[in-house]
């Protein structure tokens, strides 16, 4: 993410909300170290209970992610709701292993001159 999205378009609107979850050994809050994603377009949050991938899993059919390690990139014109959110442009799982096709979708959305922010979430 750091180096084949954010470092490829240093100037784009983006923003991306790393959600941290607790899946693995040393998936602890203590011994996240954010994994190399520095730019300041990133936020980082804990979700140690994976509300937000069980969530997704649960009530987006059109997800192609897991839930942990998987990306959900929303268009920039997504409408959010308090019931549900908006369906992703692209979804997969795993983020590295699905770094092509983010990229692919990402990039007609940054050439498409959109007012709004595109949104790419991530479950680490």
């Amino acid at each position: 993410m750091q180096h084949n999205v954010l470092e490829r378009y240093p100037t784009a609107p983006l923003h991306v909300y790393a959600i941290w979850t607790d899946k693995r050994f040393f998936d602890s809050r203590d011994q996240w170290d954010a994994a190399g994603l520095v730019d300041r377009r990133v936020s980082h949050l804990w979700d140690g209970d994976d509300i937000a991938g069980d969530w997704l899993v649960g009530h987006d059919p059109g997800f192609r992610g897991g839930d942990w390690d998987a990306y959900a990139l929303f268009r920039p014109d997504a409408k959010w709701t308090a019931s549900s959110p908006p369906r992703p442009a692209s979804s997969g799982s795993t983020v590295i292993g699905s770094i092509g096709d983010l990229t692919a979708a990402i990039g007609p959305l940054l050439t498409a001159g959109a007012a709004a922010v595109p949104r790419s979430t991530m479950a680490g």
